[in-house]
């Protein structure tokens, strides 16, 4: 492939990971980040519909407890790789950017 087209096709690349990056890392309504914050402040602030003090209902209270700290971790696990995909999406923008440099000098010298 010709340097230039390389180049364009390069930055191409580079502004559409630039997007979803942004897109990722928004907490805007409906991104991504904000579902998640979101789940996270419903589960942080659950009541329990069930009176722990009765000693009647203490296995559906403890079956509650345990379904919301499983909650709590399965939100945890979506906010964790979120957080990867957001890491992997700048590397790979730095590594265009490395290459994207190399092709312009090349192209800059006339190779």
């Amino acid at each position: 492939m010709e340097p230039e087209k390389e180049l364009a096709a390069i930055k191409d690349e580079t502004q559409e990971l630039e997007k979803r990056l942004k897109a990722m890392e928004s907490t805007g309504e409906g991104s991504e980040m904000r579902k998640i914050l979101d789940k996270e402040y419903r589960l942080n602030s659950a009541i329990s519909p069930i009176d722990a003090t009765n000693p009647n209902r203490s296995v559906e209270y403890n079956d509650w407890l345990n379904a919301l700290k499983d909650s709590k971790r399965a939100v945890q696990e979506q906010k964790h790789n979120l957080e990867r995909r957001i890491e992997a999406t700048k590397a790979e923008i730095l590594k265009l950017g490395g290459m994207q440099y190399t092709l312009e000098e090349r192209i800059r010298r006339g190779n």
